[in-house]
């Protein structure tokens, strides 16, 4: 049910770790426990889109049917089988990296008999798609990991029919996990001396996904945007979701952390400048304060 294209991908260094990217997603994956039938396959997705508050409003697996669609760093496979699943689709690629992935990726899909076209990618090369064939690219927490985003949003306009769209969700760099989780719970509670002389974006990066992940940038929403402007999109910022255990759970000691003289004051900022609302999310500057940030990308 099932074709797996390899395309040779190269090494791409970070300055600031040893791996590649290609070699640390080829040996590190977002959890994906083993899973032996359909019924708990669909149970897994289910519990995963409820612990990000707003992932399935912003990133939704349903409503495209009869679409061509691409699923750029399909991971092991559990958003991919969510849009082959509730979107009855034209055709569905599974596009990564790593080549572990996308066995974890071809085993769940097994599991649903979906129809899938597995390719395996340089890290930020082509994608050996034909131009203006995708009607929906859907590409969540990959971006932020990659060297050259600007060069993989190209190819996605490439790709791109002209009545298609992205939908990215990117870390945000205002939101509760940076300013309060980050700069208060890891750098000053926890770690004040293991991240002596860091900066909050070091600190970021070590304890999203994993701690040698060679890339882990959170973008300001205005920064995507103008990215987005130079490839060739007009980008809408959908919402953020909100990280049930980082976030939600830490909300409490939002006052704890602006009473502490050693925060600084950007983060402090922001933490005694948040709203919420009626659902209790946290929202900055009328957005919502999650770290997953959500946009829809349309070509211009």
């Amino acid at each position: 049910m099932w074709r797996f294209i390899r395309v040779t991908y190269q090494r791409m260094r970070s300055p600031r770790a040893g791996l590649s990217v290609s070699d640390y997603w080829t040996q590190h994956h977002v959890f994906s426990p083993s899973i032996e039938d359909r019924e708990e396959s669909l149970r897994f997705i289910d519990w995963r889109n409820k612990i990000y508050l707003g992932t399935q409003e912003l990133m939704p697996f349903p409503g495209h049917d009869g679409k061509v669609v691409m699923d750029y760093g399909c991971g092991p496979g559990i958003e991919l089988a969510g849009l082959g699943l509730y979107s009855k689709t034209a055709k569905l690629y599974g596009v990564d990296v790593s080549p572990t992935a996308l066995e974890k990726a071809k085993s769940r899909i097994s599991l649903h008999g979906l129809d899938v076209e597995f390719i395996l990618v340089n890290a930020g090369g082509g994608i050996p798609i034909p131009s203006a064939s995708v009607d929906l690219i859907h590409c969540s927490g990959v971006l932020h990991h990659t060297e050259d985003p600007e060069s993989i949003l190209k190819e996605f306009r490439r790709i791109l029919k002209l009545d298609g769209k992205v939908n990215v969700m990117i870390y945000n760099y205002e939101s509760v996990f940076m300013h309060l989780y980050v700069a208060y719970i890891k750098m000053l509670l926890e770690g004040s001396s293991r991240y002596r002389g860091w900066s909050r974006e070091d600190v970021f990066r070590v304890n999203t996904d994993g701690p040698t992940c060679p890339i882990s940038k959170a973008y300001r929403v205005e920064e995507f945007v103008r990215l987005a402007t130079r490839t060739g999109f007009n980008a809408r910022f959908k919402g953020a979701a909100m990280e049930n255990g980082a976030e939600m759970k830490n909300l409490h000691l939002r006052w704890d952390a602006i009473a502490d003289r050693r925060l600084d004051s950007e983060s402090r900022d922001f933490l005694y400048d948040l709203t919420f609302d009626n659902r209790g999310r946290p929202e900055y500057c009328g957005r919502t304060a999650g770290v997953h940030a959500c946009y829809e990308l349309l070509p211009t």
